[in-house]
């Protein structure tokens, strides 16, 4: 009414009466002005109707968990001929200064047409417990909502109202994301558990991560860790990345627990890891590298987490790749076994080793090994009187895992002169059956003959050659052979009977044909010739006769002009 004689002062009209009536009496302003500006102006026109007070408003009740939507819708009819675009008003009054409630900024209900209007209830705090549950109070001291509450407005332009009451109830999460994840059992996996912070400032969380299947007293528990740290701070409306490690000593499916709850107001974040561990290709590859017939060792750490002893024993591809003995592992404890590395031929390539435990399952390792050449053997030295000669025996250890022929040669030996003939193999080979775990290695030996064929110098007091023994699938060995030429040393005494005669064999020990002097120093011995030419390393079988009427004693001596000291062959004349 007030507008109306406004609006009548303002034509220039008589004002109406009063004339009483109902309240519901339609009110409306024509040409109303308005400037704005960098435009013409508008003349807008209000509409308005006071209605009768409503009777007993509706309720709209919500349940659901904390941070969850729930929604919940109510029917408005529009009962007129054109269409309605209508603007909810709606508000949260418990607790104040937050949005629980909230619809639609526009509706539009088509003329004579229904429309449901719904009504989102998104919490992001928990309401009071039920009955028989302790009461709630978050880490602030400030008690909760015994229930979230609010209202939702709605005028219609047939002068009618709606009004709704919203009751919300949020109840603790139950689990708000559940991850999977497939991850290798026996190597330390870092779980990515994603995080947001819901609200508009800084929150720090307690973080508690438990495992949860299978139970933590059992058994099969013993063999998986858990562990994070236990807080983390989120900035306003961010979303981060918690992480916690997992491992697991064997094959097995678990179900890991982390919970997130705020120091400031008690809410709290679930969510659920599954994870299934299966069997890795590979915990490591391990580098081994070693020379031929040289032992090298790599140390592996075993821990066993359990409430009984575990043991472990290993297996390898490679043939000369293996553990050491079977290891026990006591309960709750850690131990190491060595890896072994002895190869017998060179080369380089890749294996498999495995250790493999009944109670923690299969341990597997790549193996890149690598064999590089033999040193030599420890060198054999002879010594021998030219004109002589002198044996011994080189020995050598046999390792291959399979039956090896070993053929042996003599070379010239590197940085070395000087004739190699003066040594001689008298064994040519040597055959080795194959050798096992229990049997590692096999000693061979062969013989080796020195007669020199010269005396050594001042510059050059010996002679060396490289004796070289190989195998197939045994490797090759090599070493050093020194000879030291001694001066001829006497020999004897041969006996001699009389009017008979005795044979001395006496070899050219050089590599040319030589002139020896032959002579005797007591005129009972007789030999047929004074000198003779010998081929070289051919022998002479030289006739010394004796004649006397009592036993006599005297001397063989054979010289030449290559070496100063002669041959000496003591005689001894019987009757």
């Amino acid at each position: 009414k007030k507008a109306e004689r406004a609006n009548a002062t303002r034509r220039g009209k008589p004002l109406p009466a009063e004339i009483p009536g109902p309240l519901n009496v339609r009110i409306s302003v024509k040409e109303i002005r308005c400037v704005l500006e960098g435009l013409a102006p508008l003349t807008l026109e209000a509409s308005g109707c006071c209605i009768e007070r409503m009777g007993e408003t509706k309720t709209l009740e919500f349940t659901t968990d904390v941070r969850k939507e729930c929604k919940q819708s109510f029917e408005v009819e529009n009962t007129q001929d054109v269409d309605w675009k209508l603007k909810p008003q709606v508000m949260t009054t418990e607790p104040q200064g937050t949005t629980c409630f909230t619809c639609p900024p526009e509706i539009v209900i088509p003329a004579r047409k229904r429309v449901e209007v719904e009504v989102t209830y998104l919490p992001f705090t928990m309401t009071e417990p039920k009955d028989g549950e302790s009461a709630a109070v978050s880490p602030s001291g400030k008690a909760r909502c015994g229930k979230h509450r609010g209202q939702v407005f709605i005028g219609t332009p047939d002068g009618n109202a709606i009004l709704y009451t919203l009751e919300g109830t949020a109840d603790p999460p139950k689990v708000d994301k559940r991850l999977q994840e497939r991850v290798p059992c026996k190597k330390q996996h870092n779980q990515r558990v994603p995080v947001k912070n819901w609200l508009h400032e800084r929150q720090r969380f307690h973080v508690k991560v438990e495992l949860v299947d299978p139970d933590p007293s059992s058994q099969d528990a013993q063999g998986i860790k858990v562990d994070g740290v236990g807080t983390l701070d989120l900035p306003p409306g961010l979303e981060r990345d918690y992480r916690f490690s997992l491992y697991s000593y064997h094959e097995t499916t678990a179900l890991v627990r982390v919970s997130l709850t705020s120091q400031e107001t008690g809410e709290f974040i679930v969510v659920e890891v599954e994870v299934e561990f299966y069997a890795p290709e590979s915990l490591a590859t391990i580098k081994l590298e070693s020379a031929c017939r040289q032992q090298t060792r790599h140390k592996i750490a075993v821990a066993n987490p359990l409430s009984k002893p575990a043991k472990f024993i290993g297996t390898s591809s490679h043939p000369y790749i293996r553990f050491g003995q079977e290891l026990e592992v006591p309960a709750k404890s850690e131990r190491t076994i060595d890896l072994l590395f002895r190869p017998v031929e060179e080369g380089d390539g890749d294996a498999e080793v495995t250790l493999k435990s009944d109670e923690l399952g299969i341990y597997p390792y790549a193996v890149r090994w690598r064999a590089t050449p033999a040193g030599l053997e420890r060198s054999l030295t002879l010594k021998a009187p030219l004109g002589g000669s002198a044996t011994d025996f080189f020995k050598f250890q046999h390792l291959a895992k399979v039956p090896v022929d070993y053929k042996a040669r003599i070379e010239v030996a590197p940085g070395h002169k000087g004739p190699v003939t003066d040594f001689i193999l008298e064994d040519l080979s040597a055959n080795a059956p194959a050798c096992d775990d229990n049997n590692l290695s096999k000693e061979l030996q062969l013989r080796v003959r020195y007669q020199p064929s010269g005396l050594g110098t001042k510059d050059q007091p010996s002679v060396a050659a490289m004796l070289v023994i190989s195998g197939s699938g045994g490797g090759e060995y090599k070493a050093m052979l020194t000879g030291f030429a001694q001066p001829p040393q006497p020999q004897g005494p041969y006996e001699v009977g009389n009017g008979k005669a005795v044979a001395i064999e006496f070899r050219n020990p050089f590599d040319k044909p030589t002139e020896f002097t032959l002579q005797v120093d007591n005129p009972c011995f007789m030999v047929p010739m004074r000198s003779q030419t010998i081929d070289p390393q051919k022998t002479l079988s030289i006739q010394v006769s004796f004649k006397s009427d009592q036993k006599q004693g005297g001397r063989l001596i054979i010289s030449c002009k290559q070496v100063s000291a002669p041959w000496i062959f003591y005689l001894k004349g019987e009757l």
